[in-house]
This record gives structure tokens, C-alpha cells and sequence, in this order.
């Protein structure tokens, strides 16, 4: 059943994956399903190029500027832009520096994110960076990297 939510800014559980910081906003379990909610830290660095085929991704630039590319097209956009990125269509997004930005990023449906983002913070604890242990956690949460053509 879906309840009310109000959280603070420091409220919701915090991932540290490299060089990204994700803390947990509103997730599926609050809201029968419907979406979930993350907001993402990253200072200079990447999100690779990628493809969710069973929800659709909603990202608006809190802090600094993010260049997107959707569909193989690059946007580079200040604080206030909002990207919206329907189910099958590949996507990334990078933060060139030099400070940081926070981006909210939130998945319709809910597709249990917080689990990966879990998985992803275990993985990039240990070193060197397991690559097979990443790209099965990116196969079973709907993370399928695409390659640049």
C-alpha cells in the first residue's frame, strides 16, 4: 500500500560506488510500485552508454551541468534541465568538471534500483574492479551497456 513520505536531505540509504554517491529517495515499496527515486553525486565522470528495457528513466540536473546523449545525440545541460528517457532507448551521461553535480534520477516502474546500486557499492568496494561480477549485476537489474558506435 502506497504512504506518505517526507524525507529530509541527509534521510534515505546511501550507496558509494566509485566515483558516484546515490542515496535513496522514494522507492517502489512506498508507492505500490509505481516509480522510485535516486539522487546521484558524481564529480567528473561517466555513466556509460546503456539501455533499460523494462522502465523508463526521468533525470533533472540539480547542481552543475551534464551533458546527456540520448539516441547517439549529445545535450549538454545546466542546472534546471530535465531528460527523459522512455524504455529502449539508449542513453549515458557525463559530468565533465570540474565540480561536482547532482542529477535526481527516478524509474518508472520501480525496477528494484537500490538493489543494484547495492551490488554496485560491494563491487567497487573490493579492487581490482571485478568486471564479471559487474556486468552480471548490469544484466539482472536492467543495465544493458550499449557500445558506441
Amino acid at each position: 500500500m502506497a504512504q506518505a513520505l517526507v524525507v529530509s536531505p541527509t534521510e534515505g540509504e546511501k550507496f558509494v560506488a566509485g566515483p558516484f554517491d546515490i542515496i535513496s529517495r522514494v522507492l517502489g515499496s512506498q508507492n505500490n510500485d509505481t516509480f522510485e527515486m535516486y539522487e546521484l553525486a558524481m564529480g567528473p565522470a561517466t555513466i556509460d552508454y546503456h539501455v533499460h528495457h523494462h522502465h523508463d528513466e526521468t533525470l533533472v540536473v540539480l547542481e552543475g551541468e551534464i551533458e546527456f546523449i540520448v539516441a547517439k545525440t549529445n545535450f549538454l545541460r545546466p542546472a534546471g534541465s530535465v531528460a527523459f528517457v522512455p524504455r529502449g532507448i539508449h542513453h549515458g551521461f557525463t559530468n565533465h568538471g570540474p565540480t561536482r553535480a547532482r542529477v535526481l534520477i527516478m524509474f518508472t516502474p520501480n525496477g528494484n534500483q537500490q538493489e543494484y546500486f547495492r551490488e554496485l557499492a560491494s563491487i567497487f568496494a573490493q579492487t581490482p574492479l571485478d568486471m564479471v561480477r559487474l556486468k552480471a549485476a548490469q544484466k539482472q537489474y536492467d543495465q544493458e551497456l550499449i557500445a558506441m558506435d
